[in-house]
């Protein structure tokens, strides 16, 4: 999907063009580039959903990855379905995808456990399945994400705090039944219940992580939801202000998205009333870092089974740097090429 150019960050805030640092990978040390390819094979993603720009913006960033190996001779093409969240579907992808025999299975999952059965066919037939984003729960996957659940403690926190610890929260999901969801989902829940007591939730809707949908979500929502003083959005922040603003109403405290729709109108809230937030995210580019785990994975390298990713945090104080280098369409996100990775998660 990718909807235009991608503007990113490198940890600490750094601008890089994507392009330029995908296509800088090196080949593992002392192989070369035709007995690489050869020994890496095949490496497939099996997506389970593609309907944001999100999901869209993550196959493109792991296919500039995949040309970049493939350039350099460390893998063939990458090859990628996707199952629109239907757990039944990605199932029998995946089974069809175990015949072709590839080296390497990258895997968005649907559920954290539903798949559990055919990732274990999988490795039983010799395949590495390395899960980004949503996590499972199949103890020989290996595993790519933030703590879901402790992220959802952060965020919720710097909302509460924002609210001064007292008034009406509406939570918006993403994409239900993922680990992803889930996790936050909870950790919005115990925060609140632990340590803040007078802060309600007031409404819950489905946003999938899009703009449109949360909008329109949120828009039905107001008209029972009474004063909102908070919104957990994630990815969608954008579509939720545009909902309060369509209704004339004053916007809450929104937890941001890093696209650059919200970050824009936060920097020009912020500069001309102070409005005041933070963002944080796990960006698309995850599919980057898991993409060449599965390459040295493919190479016969070794590796942590649970390797936790940072999320990209955004506060009032950066928003308007950062904004300025995002497009509206793109995400500010830590980009990686295969050395980034490897330095963040050396192999064994």
């Amino acid at each position: 999907m990718k909807i235009g150019k991608i503007s990113r960050v490198l940890v600490p805030i750094a601008f890089v063009s994507a392009l330029a640092l995908s296509g800088c990978s090196a080949s593992s040390a002392g192989t070369s580039s035709a007995d690489a390819a050869t020994s890496a094979g095949s490496i497939v993603l099996s997506n389970s959903f593609i309907g944001n720009a999100w999901r869209q913006t993550m196959v493109d960033d792991v296919n500039k990855s995949a040309a970049a190996a493939k350039a350099a001779g460390q893998a063939s093409d990458l090859k990628v379905v996707n199952s629109n969240n239907d757990v039944a579907e990605q199932i029998s992808q995946i089974q069809s995808l175990i015949l072709d025999k590839p080296k390497v299975i990258l895997l968005l999952a649907a559920s954290p456990t539903a798949l559990n059965g055919v990732i274990q066919t999988a490795c039983d037939a010799g395949i590495k399945v390395v899960a980004f984003d949503a996590s499972v729960t199949a103890p020989c996957a290996y595993k790519m994400a933030p703590d879901w659940v402790k992220f959802g403690h952060e965020t919720m926190k710097v909302v509460a705090d924002k609210m001064g610890g007292k008034g009406n929260v509406v939570l918006v999901h993403g994409v239900v039944g993922t680990d992803v969801d889930l996790g936050m989902y909870q950790g919005w829940n115990e925060e609140l219940k632990s340590n803040y007591p007078n802060i309600k939730i007031v409404g819950e809707v489905n946003g999938n992580w899009d703009d449109a949908t949360t909008q329109s979500a949120i828009s039905g929502a107001l008209s029972t939801a009474g004063k909102v003083d908070g919104v957990m959005a994630y990815v969608s922040s954008y579509g939720v202000t545009q909902a309060f603003a369509a209704a004339n109403l004053p916007i809450p405290v929104v937890y941001g998205s890093n696209q650059g729709t919200f970050l824009k109108w936060w920097a020009e809230q912020n500069k001309a009333n102070g409005y005041s937030t933070e963002s944080a995210m796990e960006g698309p580019a995850i599919s980057q870092a898991a993409y060449w785990i599965g390459v040295n994975l493919a190479n016969g390298k070794e590796f942590d089974k649970n390797l936790v990713y940072p999320t990209f945090k955004i506060t009032d104080a950066t928003v308007a740097e950062v904004s300025a280098k995002t497009a509206n369409d793109a995400f500010a996100d830590q980009t990686w090429d295969e050395a980034s990775v490897l330095k963040q998660w050396p192999a064994k």
